[in-house]
């Protein structure tokens, strides 16, 4: 088994943060249980992979390399595993995508609905409408009245004033049949999730997860406000133990290494707003002064150490020693240590 460290092909290595900063890679190999080798993006096509080989990488905030990644990695997820999983790229700066997968999988407790035209729209209000490519609390809208709607609809569901001129033109040349296929075709889309509105939330978590190690920042929500992200009112504190199992029960399902997971706690239970598996802001652990951990069914606190490559190869560590070496224990049949060191 050998892992490969993808980067892009001027070293970079992202998930450190702001978009000038990378992850030190060599140390990241370093800390790795495994053989490891860095490569680029642009070498995976080319790799003579080995089925029980794991290539690691990270998606990105420009959406042109992260549309190459979805594509090559397409590919390469066919010849051996691939970190973090097809379903965390596709989810990333995608809530289209988290939502089919929430709904696929069935978790998160928080009703939506993924559509294209806002007439699809079935919640009822209130309820919170997003672009499905807006970054933290930008394209968010809390919906309490029907003319709100309307408000969106000019401002993301509408045509140019070109479209309309032409639209006016072909209405007189076609047949109706025609231009009722004509006119809905040029109606105005735009790709939005809509999800339950959770009332009177004072805050939520920013909940980040490395393996078994949980770190937590509390979000305020300014007054006035209905959402957490981007108040900048921020407290490093021990969430309760139900957000706490409630991020490890989400953990568990998206099945990935490492995660960032926004929770809210209403009265009634706690609800998953969104989540990635890649290339989230590791500004959490970098500043949290404690992390968490489950033991035997009790959340213990100890001391953050702060090293933002260590995390992530824990978290690498335990994720491939736990997932990919039992499926390579199936499928050769191996009995023995000294079988798994033939292998690895």
């Amino acid at each position: 088994m050998k892992i490969y460290i993808a980067t892009l092909p001027n070293g970079f290595f992202g998930s450190a943060g702001q978009s000038w900063k990378s992850i030190d890679v060599n140390k990241l190999a370093s800390l790795l249980n495994h053989d490891t080798e860095i490569v680029t993006i642009n070498d995976l096509m080319h790799i003579d992979f080995q089925e029980t080989d794991t290539v690691v990488y990270t998606s990105s905030d420009e959406r042109n390399i992260r549309a190459y990644l979805i594509d090559v990695m397409y590919f390469v997820s066919k010849k051996c595993n691939i970190i973090p999983s097809y379903d965390m790229l596709m989810s990333h700066e995608n809530k289209g995508f988290q939502e089919l997968f929430r709904n696929e999988l069935d978790f998160g407790n928080l009703h939506g609905n993924y559509f294209f035209d806002l007439d699809d729209a079935k919640l009822a209000i209130p309820k919170v409408l997003k672009s499905v490519t807006g970054a933290g609390s930008s394209g968010v809208y809390l919906v309490k009245k029907q003319d709100e709607i309307e408000d969106i609809r000019d401002k993301h569901f509408t045509v140019s004033k070109k479209r309309k001129v032409i639209k006016l033109q072909r209405k007189f040349k076609l047949q109706s049949d025609e231009y009722s296929i004509y006119d809905y075709r040029h109606k105005g889309f735009n790709r939005f999730v809509e999800q339950d509105f959770i009332p009177n939330l004072t805050h939520d978590f920013k909940i980040l997860v490395f393996g078994d190690r949980y770190y937590s920042l509390k979000r305020n929500i300014r007054k006035g406000d209905f959402k957490a992200s981007g108040s900048n009112l921020f407290e490093h504190v021990m969430p309760s133990v139900e957000v706490l199992n409630y991020a490890k029960s989400v953990f568990e399902t998206i099945d990935n290494p490492y995660a960032s997971l926004d929770i809210a706690q209403s009265t009634n239970d706690c609800h998953l707003i969104e989540y990635q598996g890649t290339n989230f802001s590791p500004g959490t652990l970098l500043k949290a002064p404690n992390r968490f951990l489950c033991k035997n069914g009790e959340w213990l606190k100890e001391k953050n150490d702060k090293d933002l490559e260590a995390n992530y190869a824990h978290a690498l560590n335990l994720f491939v020693d736990s997932n990919y070496l039992s499926d390579i224990s199936v499928r050769m049949n191996i009995t023995s240590k000294n079988d798994y060191a033939e292998v690895l």
